[in-house]
């Protein structure tokens, strides 16, 4: 006991302790065969001093005293690692700290991006607002990247080309701060486009992805993918599969291209990429992708009397069932990257854009052009846009005369309404041959080509091909 009053009992308490120990020392001696009693002062003494220790024994045992914390002990309060930021420890909620440091609620969820307030780990570093972040009127309206495994601010400043010291002023960080994933780091207000651009992170053998922020309606974007060893890459965008290809000879880059479909509705869409691990363990990864209104014309169609019979149901239905049982079908090589040819000369003006809100005979607009027409005079000559295989080559009754190439990797392009079909099914055509000639069969109202381009099946606008490769970024 006063081994341990020694560092644990106040002077007040020790001078109690020696008092009944001297008056303990100072009782007579007694006989060998009686048990030696204490007097009642002693007695009294001894037994509220043992009282007092063991009490405050048991204050250090919970925590210590109440605001005076022991020496090496450090509290909670003292839990921070870096300046501006706050290591979690058991029983933190993230509701008592915003209490504690004399922010919002609010206000700490977004600068650490935390969905859920109920959800924190201990162990996990929060960036304190105020405390060198960036205030936030500011903060929210700096682009922003989330780290990942191992990343440091060095890392980051090196991948988003901006100054480390920049950097670190900007987020309130020491140059050398140690990062946990996920945490957001703000970057100059200059790297936003590059940020909306591209959504950098790493899972498991991927090292890198790149990811459009936003698509228009009916166009069609990339993702790009590194890895450090070959895998066979998956992903859905929306429910629907897509393929990625090599690019060229590097295994280790892949491109997958992301169509818009030209009628979905302006929201958040996701887009899933996975694969199978050494382990046998599938491995996935989420991103949002928001699409965005197309801005699309509206068009009423008047069809000649003689015509008007095409657009019957079951007559549609059955043509619809044909031509998507020929581009449903994924070829495995893609058979032609750069920007296409055009498919007749720029001297013919557009007549309908793709895209256009339709309806037919005063009907409602209930559909859209799923092409790009071009009001050419019959028998102009309509040139192959890059090398493909012929996957159909014959008459139909809405569309007309049609010709659909399969340019590799789920991408087909179809061309309607033909007078001549100049190419036979399976054949290997070149950019540049010709396979057929303007005309006005089918669904027509007048000579025109309707040019369509369709990748995993959905209608996108061709126009942006004569531009870009199908795995270029674009420029």
């Amino acid at each position: 006991a006063s081994c341990c009053a020694d560092w644990l009992v106040p002077d007040l308490f020790k001078q109690f302790l020696r008092t009944a120990m001297s008056h303990f020392r100072s009782s007579p001696p007694q006989s060998n065969l009686r048990p030696r009693r204490l007097s009642r002062t002693a007695h009294i003494a001894l037994r509220t001093t043992m009282g007092v220790v063991w009490a405050l024994c048991l204050v250090v045992l919970l925590g210590g005293l109440p605001g005076a914390p022991m020496a090496n002990s450090p509290g909670r309060v003292h839990a921070q690692t870096e300046p501006g930021t706050y290591t979690v420890v058991p029983g933190d909620s993230l509701s008592a700290l915003a209490d504690r440091f004399g922010v919002t609620l609010e206000e700490l969820q977004r600068v650490n991006g935390i969905a859920d307030p109920n959800l924190l780990e201990v162990g996990q570093i929060l960036i304190l607002p105020g405390a060198g972040a960036p205030p936030p009127s500011q903060a929210s309206t700096l682009p922003t990247v989330r780290a990942v495994p191992g990343d440091t601010l060095g890392r980051i400043a090196g991948r988003l080309d901006v100054e480390l010291a920049t950097l670190a002023a900007l987020n309130g960080l020491d140059e050398a701060a140690r990062l946990f994933p996920g945490q957001p780091i703000y970057l100059p207000a200059d790297r936003a486009a590059q940020v909306a651009e591209n959504t950098i992170l790493r899972f498991g053998a991927v090292l890198q992805a790149n990811v459009p922020a936003a698509l228009r309606q009916g166009r069609t974007g990339r993702i790009r993918v590194d890895t450090r060893r070959p895998i066979e890459l998956r992903a859905t965008w929306n429910g629907l599969p897509i393929s990625f290809t090599p690019n060229g000879t590097n295994p280790l880059r892949q491109t997958a291209l992301i169509p818009a479909p030209a009628l979905i509705a302006p929201a958040s869409y996701q887009l899933v990429v996975a694969y199978t691990a050494a382990n046998g363990r599938e491995l996935s990864y989420t991103w949002p992708i928001a699409v965005v209104d197309g801005g699309y014309d509206s068009q009423v169609i008047n069809l000649p009397p003689d015509r008007g019979a095409l657009l019957e149901p079951e007559i549609v239905a059955d043509e619809t069932a044909k031509v998507v049982a020929v581009w449903s079908h994924t070829s495995p090589h893609l058979l032609w990257n750069a920007p296409f040819l055009r498919p007749v000369a720029a001297e013919y003006p557009t007549t309908s854009p793709f895209g256009t809100r339709r309806a037919y005979n005063a009907g409602p607009f209930s559909d859209y052009h799923a092409g790009q027409d071009f009001g050419v005079p019959t028998g102009i000559p309509v040139l192959v846009p890059g090398d493909a295989i012929v996957a159909m080559a014959a008459p139909l009754t809405v569309r007309g005369n049609a010709v659909i190439l399969d340019h590799g990797r789920g991408i087909y392009s179809g061309y309607w309404h033909l007078n001549e079909i100049n190419v036979e099914e399976g054949m290997l055509v070149q950019a540049g041959d010709v396979l057929g000639t303007v005309g006005n069969t089918g669904l027509s109202t007048g000579a025109h080509l309707h040019w369509e381009l369709r990748i995993h099946g959905i209608a996108v606008d061709p126009m942006q091909f004569l531009e870009e490769g199908f795995l270029q970024p674009a420029p």
